[in-house]
């Protein structure tokens, strides 16, 4: 398996040198891990009609190549530049249902984050529209200057839109993202040029004649850079570790067993070629980038998102009973810092041994905080609520105001949670913090104080710890039904 870095935090003090020793779980772009990555983000967006098939997994695997070693520091200039923007667009994206994935691997691959971006054939923006489909959209193009296609807000709105609609025609994500660089109709006769194949696989739509080169490569660049976002997100990376390499270009499409004598690491260095008979020479890399050698880096103190030293470490405690009867369920648990294995035991009352059989990953990564994990046997559920959530039977939007400060918000959400819930059947958790909030929110916050005064209207992600059913968990009433508890309020908790 190719590992483009190491890296958990092993100290604190490890933080302010400048190389850091972590024990990350690394990108890789091995074919296996590739498979399971993609398996697992279709499920996340719904995906029922596209299948991941050997010819996208081969595709992705190289993009992230491309991306994460050849490309490397312009990468991390788009991620940098993406920060700017992408809290805006993936609450856009959010209205319309389209995966936090999308609205970072989108304007990546469109534009590299630069709202000013022109391509040759016209389109313009951050979102690449070209006028008239711009038009069709809402946005705004006229005399003197204007071309609203500039504001990445309103551009990003069309987008969203756009994509809302075609996942509507093919029912599939993944078609949708063709269908924004193709356009509909393209992506319709190409569907239909497939014949007897099956034509959800992306093994024929790759060798369909209908696409040109930049055409057909397109969903596996947006794929693969989802999965570099999924992978900075999950492991709270700012950007990517810069590996040593050295590399050829090809530009001929090269058989394969010649390569593999002369490098004998060839598939390991290059595993999109492990069942090839020979390189394909991408366009949107101008030729096949062929890996000779890669030397591992480790993560440098810049690339780890930290925090300032009021937010560090904050000290959950549990808020509520835990002692459940009539309705035992599964709790998905986000885990905070300074929670283990035993103290989170100990919280519910399960066994470190019951966490480990029902998570799997936890016997060979451990729990990090953000980890979701699952506890079964028992009714309450962590909730995560934001801007448009319901706060035990009460919708509330619970957004910043204008000039308040992290404190006086987290206050605020406290009171609220304890009032909706005083007169609910159901009780939330409200041990909040101002530095829990923030380190839930560190993407969005950035590196603010506990007195910096804070934008109106900003979304911010809260969790309660836990929360129960006031009437399964009482012991003067019976035990409740199903039907009295009413499913609809207890949700397993996402984990993006």
């Amino acid at each position: 398996m190719i590992l483009i870095c190491f890296t958990v935090f092993q100290s604190s003090a490890a933080m302010a040198q400048n190389r850091v020793n972590l024990n990350l779980k690394p990108v890789a772009f091995d074919l296996n891990t590739v498979e399971n990555q993609l398996t697992e983000m279709m499920a996340d967006w719904g995906e029922t009609a596209f299948d991941v098939d050997d010819a996208l997994v081969r595709h992705v695997s190289y993009f992230i190549k491309y991306y994460a070693v050849q490309n490397v520091d312009k990468s991390n200039n788009i991620i940098r530049r993406s920060e700017k923007y992408l809290y805006d667009i993936k609450k856009i994206f959010r209205k319309y249902s389209i995966a936090e994935d999308v609205a970072f691997a989108l304007p990546f691959v469109e534009s590299g984050f630069n709202p000013g971006a022109l391509s040759n054939a016209g389109a313009f923006g951050m979102f690449q529209f070209l006028d008239t489909t711009a038009v069709h959209y809402g946005l705004k193009i006229g005399e003197n200057g204007l071309d609203e296609r500039t504001d990445y807000q309103k551009s990003a709105e069309a987008c969203a839109k756009y994509l809302r609609d075609n996942r509507r025609v093919f029912g599939s994500t993944v078609l949708s993202l063709a269908s924004y660089h193709h356009g509909t109709r393209m992506v319709t006769d190409v569907l239909l040029n497939c014949g007897d194949d099956p034509g959800r696989q992306f093994g024929p739509i790759f060798k369909n004649s209908l696409l040109g080169p930049f055409s057909r490569e397109y969903v596996p660049q947006c794929l693969a850079a989802s999965l570099i976002y999924r992978y900075l997100k999950q492991n709270r990376l700012a950007m990517l570790s810069v590996p040593g390499f050295e590399s050829k270009t090809l530009q001929a499409q090269t058989p394969v067993k010649p390569l593999k004598k002369m490098i004998p690491t060839l598939y390991k260095l290059n595993p999109d070629l492990e069942h090839a008979a020979s390189i394909y020479p991408y366009a949107s890399s101008n030729g096949y980038v062929l890996m000779t050698k890669i030397g591992y880096s480790s993560l440098t103190a810049e690339m780890i998102r930290t925090y300032p030293d009021w937010a560090k470490n904050p000290k959950p405690h549990p808020s509520g009973s835990t002692e459940v009867k009539g309705l035992p369920k599964t709790i998905h648990y986000v885990v905070q810092t300074h929670n283990d294995l035993s103290g989170i035991a100990d919280i519910f009352g399960t066994s470190v041994k019951a966490l480990k059989f029902s998570n799997r990953f936890l016997v060979k990564q451990g729990v990090h905080p953000g980890d979701v994990i699952e506890i079964k046997g028992m009714a309450p559920t962590t909730l995560a609520f934001d801007g448009k959530s319901t706060v035990c039977d009460t919708p509330r939007a619970l957004v910043t105001q204008e000039d308040e400060i992290l404190e006086t918000f987290c206050k605020r959400v406290v009171k609220t949670i304890r009032a909706d819930c005083s007169s609910s059947r159901w009780q939330m958790g409200a041990n909040l913090t101002p530095a829990l909030i923030y380190y839930w929110n560190y993407d969005v916050l950035g590196n603010i104080q506990p007195d910096t005064p804070l934008e109106g209207g900003m979304n911010l992600r809260i969790y309660s710890d836990y929360r129960w059913h006031k009437t399964a968990a009482g012991s003067q009433a019976p035990p409740a039904t199903p039907e009295a508890l009413d499913y609809r309020y207890n949700p397993s908790v996402p984990t993006g």
